[in-house]
C-alpha cells in the first residue's frame, strides 16, 4: 500500500487505518478521547499499522477508514480550497470513492481542510486545530457508513415488503410455512429501528453553546451530506416495514387463535355426538328390554 507522499510529495504527511467497532480488537491501539461523549458510548475508535487493512481482519459491524494527516504550520491556511495541496488531499480521498455514494465532501473551516469519503478521510491545519476535528470527522464517518447501510438494507427489501404485504390483510393456510421468514424478517426491522434510534442523538441534536470548532465541523458535515434529511426518510420507510409487519404477526396470531377455536369446536362435536350415539344406543337396548 502506498501512502500519499509517494506521488505528490506533501510534506509530513501520514497515513493511518482507523477502526469504528464496539469492541477494538487485539493489534489495535484504542484511542479514549476522540469524538463526542455520546459518539463514545456507542462507538470506540482503535489506530493501527497500514497492514491491518490489508489483512482482511474486519468484520461486518465494523467500519474502517484511512485517515490522511497533513499538518500545516503557516498561520494563513496554506492547504486552502484554492491551492494544489487541496486538489491532491481530495483526488486522494477520491481514488477509493464508490460512484453511488457520491463525491467527497470537502469542508475548509477556521484554516482546517476536511474531506470525507467512503472509504478515506483527508484532514489538513494546524496540529492543534487537526486534532479538535479529527474526532468530529471519523465521527461523522461512522454515522455516514452506518446511514448509508441501513439505506441499503431498507432498498434491498422492498420487494420482499410486497411479497409480505398479502400476509398482513389475510393470514391464509399456506402462508404458516413462512412463519418463520416473517418472524425473522420483523426482527430485522426492529433492529434497524433500534439502529436508527442510537443515531438519531448524533444527527438531530442541537448546536453546542458556545460553538467549539468540533461542533462546527460535526454540524457542517451533517449539513453537507444532509444526515438530517436521510435520518428522516429511514424512519418514514422502516415505519411502513414495521406497520407491514405487526399487521402480519396480528393477522398469523388471529389464525391461529381461530383455527384453535375450530379445532376445540371440532372437538366438543366429536364428543357430544359420541355422547348422543352412546344415549341412542341406551335407549333403543332400554326399548327392546321392554318389548
Amino acid at each position: 500500500m502506498t501512502t500519499l507522499t509517494d506521488h505528490t510529495q506533501l510534506p509530513d504527511a501520514t497515513v493511518r487505518p482507523i477502526l469504528l467497532a464496539r469492541q477494538i480488537p487485539p493489534g489495535w491501539q484504542q484511542q479514549q478521547q476522540i469524538g463526542s461523549p455520546v459518539f463514545r458510548r456507542h462507538i470506540n475508535v482503535g489506530f493501527g499499522p497500514l497492514q491491518r487493512l490489508s489483512d482482511g481482519n474486519v468484520a461486518t459491524d465494523q467500519h474502517s477508514v484511512l485517515l490522511l494527516s497533513v499538518p500545516d504550520s503557516a498561520t494563513d491556511a496554506r492547504y486552502s480550497l484554492q491551492q494544489p495541496a487541496a486538489a491532491m488531499l481530495t483526488d486522494w480521498v477520491a481514488e477509493t470513492q464508490l460512484e453511488e455514494d457520491g463525491p467527497p465532501q470537502v469542508i475548509q473551516l477556521q484554516g482546517v481542510l476536511m474531506c470525507a469519503g467512503s472509504t478515506r478521510i483527508a484532514v489538513s491545519g494546524s496540529p492543534e486545530r487537526m486534532q479538535a476535528v479529527t474526532g468530529a470527522v471519523l465521527e461523522h464517518f461512522w454515522l455516514q457508513s452506518e446511514i448509508r447501510r441501513l439505506e441499503q438494507q431498507t432498498a434491498d427489501r422492498w420487494q420482499e415488503l410486497e411479497e409480505d404485504t398479502p400476509a398482513a390483510f389475510e393470514f391464509t393456510e399456506p402462508l404458516l410455512e413462512r412463519r418463520q421468514q416473517l418472524q425473522q424478517r420483523f426482527q430485522l426491522v426492529i433492529a434497524a429501528r433500534a439502529t436508527l434510534t442510537r443515531l438519531a442523538p448524533l444527527i438531530d441534536c442541537p448546536a453546542v453553546w458556545p460553538p467549539t470548532l468540533a461542533s462546527q465541523a460535526s454540524e457542517r458535515l451533517r449539513e453537507k451530506s444532509r444526515l438530517p434529511d436521510r435520518l428522516q426518510i429511514l424512519r418514514e420507510q422502516l415505519e411502513v416495514y414495521e406497520q407491514v409487519y405487526e399487521q402480519c404477526g396480528q393477522r398469523l396470531s388471529d389464525f391461529s387463535s381461530s383455527r384453535k377455536s375450530q379445532n376445540l369446536e371440532w372437538i366438543i362435536i366429536v364428543l357430544l355426538a359420541a355422547e348422543l350415539l352412546l344415549l341412542v344406543v341406551d335407549l333403543l337396548s332400554s326399548l327392546s328390554e321392554t318389548t
